[in-house]
């Protein structure tokens, strides 16, 4: 682009006075001007839309960093430590939570196990109890839990129960 170019309006103009003072007088000169001449045109005007566009997004640019300015300016950022204080002391219960949990997971499996040998054991040994408690059955309490060792714990005590029939000879 010449130094003449303004930087806004329209592109500049290509006129065969504008690109060279005379025409050429030589006929292979005349030839390269005809065939580049088409080629330059586009190239300046391409050329001339990508300064418009730069011109542009420039301005953009200031605009959006004087608000961003203004924004910063006038007003304060979140307050977030509070926030981040009551999750960590969220974090610290749940883990908290999860570890008795694990404990009580342990305890229920022990308690499994226990009870599955106990009804090995009554397999093997007629069983002459008949005492019943009164109040929920050991086995309906136990089978209100959520895990598997509980529903198996469940049907272990209801296997070995007076009141289900079977160990009763």
């Amino acid at each position: 682009m010449s130094t003449t170019t303004s930087l806004a309006g329209t592109p500049p103009s290509l006129s065969t006075g504008h690109l060279s003072p005379s025409p050429p007088r030589d006929p292979l000169a005349s030839g390269l001007r005809n065939l580049f001449d088409p080629t330059i045109r586009q190239t300046t005007e391409k050329l001339w839309t990508v300064h418009q566009s730069q011109i542009a997004l420039a301005e953009e640019l200031d605009r959006l960093i004087s608000q961003l300015t203004h924004y910063l300016e006038t007003t304060d950022p979140p307050a977030l430590k509070p926030t981040i204080v009551k999750l960590a002391s969220v974090s610290k219960r749940l883990t908290a939570v999860n570890a008795s949990l694990h404990q009580i997971q342990g305890r229920v499996n022990r308690l499994f196990i226990q009870l599955s040998k106990q009804k090995a054991t009554s397999n093997n040994t007629p069983n002459t109890n008949t005492n019943t408690i009164p109040g929920p059955s050991t086995s309906s309490v136990i089978a209100s839990g959520s895990s598997p060792a509980a529903a198996a714990l469940a049907a272990a005590v209801a296997g070995s129960s007076p009141s289900s029939g079977r160990g009763n000879t």
